[in-house]
Parts: structure tokens; C-alpha cells; sequence
């Protein structure tokens, strides 16, 4: 099943994974030239927002570049609009824009809607052009980081949802939480990712979990987040990103789901237990976890003995890197979130 992109680190190299991309070496990412279009120093042309996660994270632990495992895939720059927009009428080659709103381009890259999406905006038929402008697309002659950097794009759940409901939720969180934070019920998650054995050509060197729900600071809002976990050699790193999984539902989360939970208590107490591998099984959390400190999480980190999985001996402390310009929930928020509500 092929989900709609999500805007993080993990998420991308989750895809990458999936295709054994990371085992290739493709081209560096193209450089834009003073006299090109504003386009070619958008992200979708540069793909610098992988390029930019990796030196800050995965980078300081394996000292290459990105481009060794695949951050980097050529089949991903979008470097013409012949990509999105070009159609063939009567024998020859023609622009269209109809084209482009098809969601074809937008697939091969990003992965198509599921039929069986929870997304309420999926479910409604809505293509990615109706909530992304134009400028996402093209970009505005910037050239950004990442598209968590302010000013990279401009959707907003608030561009459309501009009247909510006078809900407790709505009122108390106003303007600090996320929307997607309460709104979202799926996310992926990639643990493990173990680089050796992509390096050497395996694309399954890595273990996909489902049902935890990361929240971290970026742009003044709590939002979700993603954590990928990575081993290399006897290190180990940890990258914490924000995400959007496009995979909105109607109903928001009840306070008892993120207020006095057994997760955030523990965080709050520093005895978060990420993940455990026991009897040759690797186990995780589930639900809402605040992020603070990873460093300090109970982790299973893992090497590969053949095709089986083992626990790392000795692992080195994990380089630990909040991308995507997010940063760790502080204290009094942990101390708010310990707090049990109904």
C-alpha cells in the first residue's frame, strides 16, 4: 500500500527503503544557475530538504555524504516542467495544467492515495493542487532547507478550516497545537535502520512500526512528529523530524489520550522506554510520546546476523538531531501534558 508523502526524514528514507534506493549512488543534486528560472531553486528541483536532514543527523554519525545511501535520487528532482505539465496533442509536444492537477507526477515521488484512505480529504476526492498552491510547487525563487523552513510552503489547514467549532479542545489549544496533532490517526514509523547492510545492497535492513504519535515544537506550535532510528557499524543516531501524514480524520483525539498517559509520564520521570527486543521480537510504545530528550529513551538498537536481527553490543550513545527546524517539547509542557484531563 503506497501512502501519500509526509514531509520528514523518516518518512522519505521509509520510501527509499522500500525500493532498495538507499543501495544506490545517483547523481549529486543538481546546482541552480543564476541565469535558470525561479523554479530550478525550488525544492522540488533541488531536493535539498534530504540533503540538509542527513548532514544534520544521520550525516555526523557515518562522515559521507548523502549520496552514498540514496538521499539524494535522481528520480526524484523534478528538473523541467515537461514532468508535470507535458502532454502530446496531434503528434507534438504541448503544455498542459491539466496535466499537472492529475496527480500522476505527484505519485511517482510521493505514492498515491490508498482507495481505502482514512484521509477525510481522500475520502472527499480532493487532489493535492486544492489545498497546495502553486507557489509549493514551483517554489518562489528561495532557495530553502528543508519544507519545514518558514516560508517554504504555505498550505494551511487554517487556509480552508477558517470557523472551527467551539469545542474545549479547540478553545484550549487554540493557536499552540497543531491541528494535525489531534486530527491525525496514522503514522509510520521506520526503526532501525541499519546502513551497513544498505550499503550493501539489502532493502530490508529496517522495521516499520505503526501507532506512535512523536510531538515536538517547530514554528511557535506543537506539532506531530517522526523519529528514526539508525545504526551504523557500533553507532547509533536518533532524527527527530516534524510530519504531516496526510491522514486526516474528523474526530479529534480525547484529552485522555495525550493528558496523564502511562507514555508521557514516564517521559516526564525520564523512564521512557522506546522500544525492547526480547525472545528475538523488537517491541515498541504506542500512542502520544512528547519529545525531550532522546538521548536519555530506553532504545533497542540492533545489528543483522545474516537475515536475523541481534542486539548491538556495546552501542555507542546516539548522535541525536531535531531536523526539519523543530526542537524538543520543554518541561512545563511535559508537566502540562503529566496532568490527567477528561
Amino acid at each position: 500500500m503506497r501512502h501519500r508523502f509526509t514531509l520528514s526524514l523518516a518518512t522519505a528514507l521509509v520510501c527509499a527503503a522500500s525500493t532498495g534506493a538507499l543501495a544506490q549512488t545517483p547523481a549529486p543534486a543538481p546546482k541552480p544557475h543564476p541565469d535558470d528560472s525561479f523554479y530550478s531553486r525550488s525544492l522540488h528541483f533541488t531536493n535539498q530538504g534530504l540533503v540538509f536532514n542527513y548532514d544534520h543527523g544521520l550525516g555526523r554519525l557515518t562522515g559521507f555524504p548523502a549520496d552514498r545511501v540514496g538521499c539524494t535520487k535522481s528520480s526524484c528532482h523534478v528538473k523541467s516542467c515537461d514532468v508535470c505539465h507535458k502532454v502530446e496533442a496531434g503528434g507534438k509536444a504541448a503544455y498542459s495544467t491539466s496535466q499537472a492537477k492529475s496527480e500522476k507526477a505527484c505519485a511517482a515521488c510521493h505514492g498515491a492515495p490508498d482507495p481505502k484512505d482514512v484521509d477525510v480529504h481522500v475520502r472527499k476526492g480532493m487532489k493535492c493542487l486544492d489545498c497546495h498552491p502553486v507557489r509549493d510547487i514551483h517554489g518562489d525563487g528561495t532557495l530553502y532547507d528543508s519544507a519545514w523552513q518558514e516560508g517554504a510552503v504555505q498550505v494551511r489547514c487554517e487556509n480552508c478550516h477558517k470557523d472551527l467549532s467551539k469545542t474545549p479542545s479547540h478553545t484550549v489549544h487554540g493557536g499552540k497545537v497543531d491541528c494535525s496533532a489531534c486530527h491525525t490517526r496514522e503514522v509510520s514509523t521506520c526503526l532501525n535502520c541499519h546502513i551497513d547492510s544498505r550499503l550493501a545492497g539489502v532493502a530490508d535492513a529496517s522495521i516499520k512500526r505503526d501507532g506512535m504519535f512523536f510531538l515536538v515544537n517547530h514554528a511557535g506550535r506543537v506539532k506531530l512528529a517522526n523519529v528514526l532510528t539508525y545504526v551504523y557499524k557500533n553507532g547509533t543516531a536518533i532524527t527527530v523530524a516534524p510530519v504531516y501524514a496526510h491522514k486526516i480524520v474528523k474526530q479529534g483525539r480525547a484529552c485522555a489520550e495525550c493528558h496523564g498517559t502511562v507514555n508521557v509520564k514516564a517521559v516526564a520521570a525520564g523512564s521512557f522506554v522506546l522500544s525492547r527486543f526480547e525472545r528475538g521480537e523488537l517491541t515498541t510504545a504506542a500512542g502520544i510520546i512528547p519529545v525531550v530528550d532522546p538521548a536519555t529513551w530506553k532504545v533497542a538498537f540492533l545489528t543483522k546476523e545474516g537475515a536475523k536481527w541481534v542486539p548491538l553490543p556495546n552501542p555507542q550513545p546516539p548522535v541525536v538531531a531535531f531536523s526539519g527546524f523543530s526542537s524538543p517539547l520543554t518541561k512545563a509542557q511535559v508537566a502540562n501534558l503529566a496532568i490527567e484531563r477528561k
